[in-house]
């Protein structure tokens, strides 16, 4: 018995003795680096981090003024082809490819010149190019008209609206067109493909008593590019 206790006595204390010894082993932070800290191994990486990162700042750079060239050049073709889209609707040569259609929503001139309105087409004779459209206003004493192509604009929506674009649009609880400022591209309001796209814009000239002119939101549907 008295062996067995020694014997256990003894591989306690050897137990005891490397746990000790074990923990004795255990670096802190600070003595690891030490440790392994190399000045010149260390230098080396920051230079290469460095240098990684100067190359990674240029080529953000680069991409940022290659996206603003293409994004002006791009701006530039727009305004082209809006200028010379104008010039051929003047001639009577530009073809839109929208056929109208019965119910068709239009922007109509009810005499040379006038402002735009509200309209929707009844019928349209290709052979003569004449519109016969109703009047939207329902207090309009003129609510049917005979018009030229030249004085009817069918309705579509505008493709690429971005804040700062110029466009006619129905104001709020009227039927008539009136010049304004895109602020916010066209979004699409409620759940699911139903929802009706709106646009943010700022009227012309509508400023309030304070000098302030607000934001109106109008159905895409119901604005057009200047005529």
């Amino acid at each position: 018995d008295g062996s067995v206790v020694g014997l256990q006595l003894a591989d306690d204390e050897g137990s005891s003795a490397k746990r000790k010894a074990t923990e004795a082993f255990i670096p802190t932070t600070e003595e690891l680096f030490d440790y392994t800290y190399q000045p010149e191994l260390y230098r080396k990486i920051r230079k290469l981090q460095e240098e990684c990162m100067q190359k990674s700042d240029e080529k953000v750079y680069v991409a940022q003024q290659a996206f603003e060239l293409i994004d002006t050049q791009v701006q530039r073709l727009d305004d082209d082809l809006a200028e010379m889209e104008k010039l051929l609707q003047a001639a009577g040569s530009f073809d839109t490819g929208v056929t109208a259609k019965e119910n068709d929503m239009a922007a109509a001139q009810p005499t040379p010149g006038s402002e735009w309105i509200l309209a929707k087409v009844i019928h349209h004779d290709l052979n003569t190019g004449m519109y016969e459209l109703a009047d939207e206003d329902v207090e309009s004493s003129n609510k049917i008209m005979h018009l030229p192509e030249g004085q009817v604009i069918v309705l579509y929506p505008v493709e690429k609206l971005r804040s700062g674009d110029t466009v006619f649009a129905v104001y709020p609880d009227t039927t008539s067109f009136y010049q304004a400022t895109v602020v916010q591209a066209p979004r699409r309001q409620g759940g699911g493909g139903g929802g009706m796209s709106l646009v943010m814009v700022k009227f012309h000239d509508d400023a309030d008593e304070a000098g302030v002119t607000h934001e109106k939101a109008v159905p895409l549907k119901h604005v057009m590019l200047p005529p």
